[in-house]
Order: structure tokens, then C-alpha cells, then sequence
């Protein structure tokens, strides 16, 4: 009799995915649900591959990069992991025990393949300015699983009374539109809310067609300077200004702050919000408890030139190098069919714009409603075909401690009266001192993974 009895036990492949944070003190998520139609995706591809068991952990977004790189210097990495838009260069610039890349771009991967393990290669079917979004050099490094943009809201009924009869499509149009509701008798008290956030100021920068860091805002080499000084920044940074000192924006007094501006929409405080589509139905939610009907339109930018696709939030896929084959083959099956059309589609319903051509067509059809009011606007900036150099959104060591420079300069201009070019030339200065920081780690010999770890979106 033998001593053991072999058996066909599946390949794993382990998936980690950017999780969901909490509220303090509470054990219910801020986004019930999120990522369960990567979940149902899994469950899908273990029924028509059983000889492979994708097996899910969810991590919090903030801290999977440290939680990845951690296990990486064990030896224990995942196959997949998810990280947040944010920390896309941190994942280029994770390393394995030995300093080498702990992943490889998703395109070289796949090579020329047009099917994996009978699954349909699908990642040339992303929209392009998505594709553009997380590529590097013009090669797809990750596999994008969400993408948000940022939507502009209006109290219908206010507009009416204030004889605003369009959406403000520009700064200047915008600030109009404030004046005209400041003048209501009984009106908002101010015109307009959106946070002091990062992705704000990377989208209103390339909206001008700057750039937020060197070599076309690291896509086509690695950034090594930053620009948080720049004509376009400071123009925006100068108008925002304005618009605080005449009253017609309100601060939440908190950085990072979408809900605030939210539930100050919602007491119709203000005539005009800025929201995330990853928001979008729970902003209806409380448009409609609050007995507000919404009007969309696109975030107002410098001018009126051709919208740009981009930049965007979102998370994407990483695969980790050096896999076995059968391992590799399994996860890039995984990937292609977690972002087929069935799945794509159900995407949508994670708070997801559309990612592939196919979804793009589906919710663009006649007979396709929308979700809530804004996501087929939010759609159309994705998709625009105003793709430039720019468009693309920085890709850089620690964005997210560089995002935080920019935002803590911009609260002193509006709550300390510091002056922009000097207290920007400041921050500038604290970000190239942490990319140079980042720089100095991933350029060692060895390589090690930068320290700087923990992201916000």
C-alpha cells in the first residue's frame, strides 16, 4: 500500500484586492460592497477553470501596498494585488527579497496572445484614455479594475431662481453663476463646495495643459522634479482664492473632504457641488431625501477648450513576477476574465465607469438607463478623445505625500491668507524632497522598496 495518496489538488492564485476603509467606531464599510463583482468574477472563473481556486483577500486600500511589501520580503506576495490609483508608481517600485521588481507589466506578459487558457484576451479593449492611464512608456503595466471621474452637481431649483440657465462650463461661468445665487433673497449661502483633494489639482492642472512633473508627467521615464509652482497651478490655486474671499466657495475645513461638501449640498448651504462618480448614487440618495433635483455637468475648467480624458481615480491589477508558468497563465486567464463582457458590465454596479469598449457601447445605448444623475457625463469624459501628454494624470514616487503638500499649502491660502507663489514654491520644495526620497531607494544598488508606504485614493 503506498504511504500517501496523490491527489489533483488545484493551483491557488492568490488575489488580493484595495478594500473598502471603515468609519471610526464603526464596523460598517464607507461603500458597502465594494469589490464584489471582482468577488463574483473569482467564483465565476474557479466553476469554468477548477483546476485553479482564485482565493480573495480584501485589504484596506491605504495600507495594502505596506501589507504587499511586506509579504513580499517574506516570500509570500501575492499573484494579484490591487492597488489604488495612487500608489501606481509605489508598485512599479515594490521589490522582491533579492531587490528585483516584485512586478512585471501585464502587457509583456500576455505577449501576443489572443487567448489564455481559452479565455479572450480583452485588455486591447480598454477604453484608450484608460489604457493610457495605467501605462507606462505606451505599455500596459497593470490591469485596471475601477475608474471614477469627477462629477459637477447643481440644485436644479436654485439655478431657476438665480436665471442660471446652463451648467458653468468654465471658472469664469462658475463664478458668475455664484453671484447670480448670492444675490438670492433667501438663497445658499455660498455658491459652491468641492475638497481640497490631490486629484482636483492634477485635474484642473492638465485641464490647462501643464503638467504636475517631469518627462510628460512620468509616462514616457521616471519622474525626478516636480512642478507644484507652475503658471497652471498657481493660476488655479489664485482663482480658487477668489472665490473663497468673495464667499462664493465654501471650506468643510477638511482636507480630503467629499462627504462634507456632500451634506453641505444636501442643507442646500451651497447651489453647486463636486463629487466623485464612486459617490454618485449615494449622492442622489441624499439629493432626494433632501427633496433636491439634481442637475450634471462637467467639472468647470481655465477655459472652454475640448474636455481631456482624464486624469482619473480608480485601482488596477498587478502581477507579480517570476511566477511558475501554470501560476502566471492562471492569473492572467483571471484577469482577462474578471474584465470580459458580462463582467465588465457588472462593474458598473461597484461604482465603476465603464473600463472596456464593451461596456462603453453598452451604457451608451439608447435603451440603457443610467444608475444616477451624471454617470453617462462622467462617462463621457472618460471616454473623451482629447487625449494629450497631460491627459494621462502624474505617475511619480509618493504621490500621495506629494498630494499632501499640496493640500496643506493650499489650506494655509485659505484659512492663513499665505501667499500662493510664496507657499507654493514652499511645497514644491517638500515634494521634490520626498520624490527625490522615493528615487533614492528604487536607484540604490540594490534596490529597496521605497519607505513610504501607506496611500490615501
Amino acid at each position: 500500500m503506498p504511504d500517501s495518496i496523490e491527489t489533483d489538488a488545484p493551483i491557488i492564485i492568490d488575489v488580493w484586492l484595495g478594500d473598502s476603509p471603515k468609519f471610526e467606531d464603526s464596523d460598517d464599510q464607507k461603500l458597502p460592497g465594494f469589490g464584489e463583482p471582482i468577488v463574483a468574477a473569482a467564483e465565476s472563473f474557479n466553476r469554468a477553470h477548477p483546476e485553479y481556486e482564485v482565493r480573495i483577500r480584501k485589504v484596506d486600500f491605504r495600507e495594502l501596498p505596506k501589507v504587499v511589501a511586506e509579504a513580499a520580503a517574506q516570500g509570500n506576495a501575492p499573484a494579484l494585488a490591487e492597488y489604488v490609483y495612487t500608489a501606481t508608481q509605489v508598485a512599479l517600485d515594490t521589490r522582491g527579497p533579492a531587490g528585483e521588481p516584485l512586478f512585471v507589466p501585464v502587457q509583456r506578459a500576455v505577449g501576443d496572445r489572443a487567448k489564455i487558457l481559452g479565455e479572450p484576451v480583452v485588455i486591447n479593449d480598454l477604453v484608450p484614455s484608460v489604457r493610457d492611464y495605467w501605462s507606462l512608456r505606451g505599455e500596459l503595466v497593470s490591469v485596471p479594475t475601477s475608474v471614477t471621474s469627477n462629477i459637477f452637481y447643481a440644485n436644479k431649483a436654485v439655478l431657476e431662481r438665480a436665471g442660471v440657465e446652463r451648467m458653468p462650463a468654465t471658472w469664469q461661468e462658475l463664478a458668475a453663476a455664484c453671484a447670480a445665487v448670492a444675490e438670492l433673497p433667501d438663497g445658499p449661502a455660498h455658491g459652491v463646495t468641492w475638497p481640497n483633494y490631490g486629484w482636483l489639482f492634477h485635474t484642473e492642472v492638465v485641464g490647462q495643459g501643464g503638467l504636475l512633473c517631469d518627462n510628460d508627467n512620468g509616462r514616457s521615464g521616471r519622474s525626478s522634479e516636480v512642478f507644484l509652482d507652475s503658471p497652471e497651478m498657481l493660476s488655479y490655486v489664485r482663482w480658487w482664492q477668489r472665490m473663497h474671499e468673495s464667499g462664493h466657495y465654501y471650506y468643510t475645513g477638511e482636507v480630503n473632504d467629499y462627504f462634507g461638501g456632500m451634506a453641505a449640498f444636501a442643507r442646500q448651504d451651497v447651489a453647486f457641488v463636486v463629487t466623485s462618480s464612486a459617490v454618485g448614487q449615494l449622492m442622489t440618495d441624499m439629493a432626494t431625501e433632501a427633496g433636491i433635483e439634481l442637475v450634471a455637468g462637467h467639472l468647470p475648467r481655465f477655459d472652454d477648450q475640448p474636455y481631456t480624458g482624464g486624469p482619473f481615480g480608480g485601482q488596477s491589477f498587478f502581477l507579480a513576477g517570476g511566477l511558475p508558468k501554470e501560476k502566471e497563465d492562471g492569473a492572467l486567464a483571471f484577469l482577462q476574465h474578471q474584465l470580459n463582457p458580462q463582467h465588465a458590465i457588472a462593474r458598473i454596479a461597484d461604482r465603476s465607469l465603464p473600463l472596456t469598449l464593451a461596456a462603453y457601447e453598452h451604457v451608451t445605448s439608447d435603451r440603457w438607463v443610467e444608475p444616477f444623475p451624471g454617470y453617462r457625463v462622467a462617462t463621457e469624459q472618460v471616454a473623451s478623445p482629447n487625449r494629450t501628454r497631460a491627459s494621462a494624470g502624474p505617475l511619480l514616487g509618493n504621490l500621495n505625500g506629494i498630494n499632501g503638500a499640496t493640500i496643506a499649502a493650499m489650506e494655509d491660502v485659505l484659512l492663513r491668507g499665505a501667499d500662493p507663489a510664496t507657499r507654493f514654491h514652499a511645497a514644491n520644495e517638500q515634494a521634490q524632497a520626498l520624490l527625490d526620497r522615493h528615487n533614492a531607494a528604487v536607484l540604490a544598488c540594490p534596490s529597496k522598496t521605497p519607505d513610504a508606504l501607506t496611500v490615501t485614493a
